[in-house]
């Protein structure tokens, strides 16, 4: 206790004259122990794992943490609203597929006639053809006097709120009606030739991307037309041959072709026809540019699996079998089980004597029939062409000759 008391006073003193603060220094700033004290101190900071670069800058707002289900949350609304969209899309082709189908499609088609056509006192007979289709029609000014085009009048995809937006396309065939005196006169241009004077489509916007086609109705009634006798004279042809010349001007340099018709009931027709197919050639070109999706369904359409083992071969020589003409599934797998494979059957085709005893060699293998349940044979016929097929080298064989 004594000890404790005599260190007591100098303690003390010690201690107050360390924490003691003079009047005339400013006070100083706490030592900082953080990890910028060295920098701070003026003396590089030791290299340590623990160490950390001084943040530059403000101080960065920390990220606020989602959810555990938000983002899925979200992934899966995205995914609904693009399925949504592929529907509406499927939806939308679905429905213009449906309406260039051969019984729909005569009505997106609009028959644009000429006025020039009803001047003919037998014009109402074809426009009666004209309106049993069901498509619209009208007469309006063209291009080429007394000439028809077609209008097709597509709804638009994908559609506008207000509905489906009606897109009008121009087809490409121009059909022209040509008296069969005006024609008769054009013939003169086989002298030069210039097929303006056969079809006037000088100054023509568009013409080139055209497909035409001419109409004569009556010709029949101008065949002695005074308009051959100085043809005759000069060109030293008959009638039909300048006609004949006229026509393959027409096909080879304009490709125009023409049509003869005898009355106003066959042009109706002839109109009639082609804007059937006119209209249905949109759904036969989607036909062929589609891929043929029965070639790759179903177990036949990729053949037969072979394994190592060879399994499955013998489903493929039976089905080679079949390819003959008139060869039911049950005779091809009558002649497979006799001979389970193409080199058997050739072995027994060696030890045939005669050629007789080859041709023959499969006539009496019995056929076990599903349907009527009586058993009959294969018969020469097919014993026949298998054994061509299987021996003759010449290429151009008929083996049918039922056919």
């Amino acid at each position: 206790m004594a000890g404790s008391e005599r260190r007591g006073p100098g303690l003390a003193a010690r201690r107050a004259a360390a924490w003691a603060v003079s009047e005339s220094e400013p006070e100083s700033e706490p030592e900082s122990h953080g990890p910028g004290a060295a920098a701070a101190a003026g003396s590089p900071p030791a290299a340590g794992p623990a160490d950390s670069p001084p943040a530059a800058g403000p101080t960065r707002r920390p990220r606020r943490r989602r959810a555990p289900g938000e983002a899925a949350t979200r992934m899966r609304e995205r995914r609904k609203e693009q399925e949504a969209l592929e529907k509406r899309r499927r939806r939308e082709a679905a429905a213009a597929w449906r309406l260039l189908r051969p019984e729909r499609c005569l009505r997106l088609m609009e028959v644009c006639a000429d006025p020039g056509l009803l001047k003919d006192p037998g014009s109402d007979t074809w426009v009666k053809v004209l309106s049993s289709l069901d498509c619209k029609y009208s007469f309006e000014p063209q291009a080429i006097p007394c000439s028809i085009t077609w209008r097709r009048n597509v709804p638009s995809t994908p559609s506008t709120p207000d509905g489906p937006m009606v897109k009008t396309e121009e087809e490409k065939e121009v059909l022209v009606l040509v008296e069969p005196e005006d024609f008769l006169k054009r013939l003169f241009s086989l002298t030069q030739p210039d097929l303006n004077q056969v079809l006037p489509l000088a100054g023509l916007e568009g013409s080139s991307t055209k497909t035409y086609s001419l109409a004569v109705v009556g010709l029949d009634a101008y065949r002695r037309y005074p308009v051959f006798v100085p043809l005759v004279d000069v060109l030293r042809v008959s009638p039909l041959s300048l006609l004949l010349q006229a026509l393959v001007v027409l096909q080879l340099w304009g490709n125009t072709e023409v049509l003869f018709l005898d009355t106003w009931q066959e042009f109706g027709q002839h109109v009639s026809a082609l804007t059937k197919a006119i209209a249905k050639r949109p759904y036969k070109r989607q036909l062929e540019s589609q891929e043929l999706p029965f070639c790759t369904a179903g177990a036949w359409a990729s053949g037969v699996r072979v394994e190592k083992d060879g399994t499955g071969l013998w489903q493929v020589w039976k089905r080679q079998i079949q390819q003959f003409n008139r060869v039911s599934p049950a005779t091809a797998a009558a002649i497979a089980e006799a001979y389970p494979s193409p080199s058997l059957l050739l072995q027994a085709y060696e030890e045939c004597g005669t050629e007789d005893e080859k041709r023959l060699l499969l006539s009496d293998i019995p056929v076990k029939s599903d349907v009527s349940g009586k058993d009959r044979r294969v018969g020469p016929d097919l014993s026949r062409r298998i054994y061509l097929f299987m021996v003759s080298t010449d290429p151009d064989l008929v083996l049918d000759l039922s056919t």
